[in-house]
């Protein structure tokens, strides 16, 4: 009898990745909000959306939910959300 084993990783990533360059100001900012699937994870950012807009002018807020908790965004979702957002919130975890 034998076993398979699969490995699960990606492996190493080959590129480097950089930190976003931080806002001076919230006031008139586009957010963007990412609701990951997970109980309760709308709630949450909807809680964080209200409380910036108590506290700063902003323009707009863009919801977004991920069609699955345990994956990443599309490629084309990472994009479509950059272009449009000032900056984005997201990581409600369990």
């Amino acid at each position: 009898m034998s076993i398979t084993v699969y490995n699960p990783s990606n492996g190493p990533s080959l590129t480097e990745k950089k930190m976003a360059k931080r806002l001076q100001s919230f006031e008139d900012s586009i957010i963007g909000l990412i609701d990951n699937g997970k109980k309760n994870s709308d709630v949450v950012v909807q809680h964080v959306a209200q409380k910036l807009r108590e506290k700063y002018h902003i323009k707009g807020i863009i919801y977004h939910k991920k069609s699955s908790f345990s994956h990443g965004l599309t490629k084309d979702e990472a994009k479509m959300l950059a272009e449009k957002c000032d900056f984005i919130i997201t990581g409600v975890g369990d």
